[in-house]
């Protein structure tokens, strides 16, 4: 065999095994592209992830901070009000808090995902946990991390973000969004 092709089988050997350790983390593969996406949706993604470049490319740490301020006026542009209707996503995180709550966690696009709030006293006024006593609950517990799956739910109004998003520090909420969410439904693919 070919000294060349040797090499090439081989570095492509080392970038899945690569891939597969590194793939181990919290993110989920994003869904699927023959799913197609509703319009909102589709500009909320492409909101967050022009604002992501623009932020992470700012020559200084004062450009790269005003980038959230012009993402919040792109976001509001993109949502139809404070609802997803019929969104895809796939199921990046799936657990219960210390109170036995469901919590939640989807993926719409890598590094872009929204979520319940994992504990009670985050979640205090938001309501966004899923109580165990529910038919939704049980949904949920059937579904696996990577299901693909289809959803609604509410954010809620934020005056820096135009939807509230759970990061503590400007780098997280640019670089890899958390939004909240209270889900009304989630259904499987």
């Amino acid at each position: 065999m070919n000294i060349v092709i040797k090499a090439a089988l081989g570095c492509a050997l080392g970038f899945i095994v690569v891939g597969a350790l590194v793939g181990g983390g919290r993110s989920a593969v994003p869904p699927a592209p023959s799913v197609p996406l509703p319009s909102d949706q589709a500009r909320f993604i492409a909101a967050i992830t022009q604002a992501r470049s623009k932020f992470t490319s700012a020559p200084n740490e004062l450009a790269a901070g005003g980038m959230r301020n012009a993402r919040q006026k792109t976001i509001c542009s993109a949502l139809q009000g404070q609802s997803a209707s019929g969104w895809i996503g796939k199921v990046a995180y799936l657990s219960t808090n210390g109170d036995g709550k469901g919590v939640i966690t989807l993926e719409l696009a890598p590094g872009l995902q929204v979520s319940t709030w994992n504990n009670a006293i985050s979640d205090y006024s938001d309501k966004t946990l899923i109580d165990p006593d529910t038919q939704f609950f049980k949904s949920l517990a059937a579904m696996k991390r990577g299901d693909t799956v289809r959803f609604s739910g509410g954010f809620f109004p934020s005056n820096l973000d135009c939807v509230g998003e759970q990061s503590v520090t400007i780098a997280g909420s640019m670089k890899s969004p958390v939004f909240t969410m209270r889900f009304s439904s989630i259904r499987k693919l």
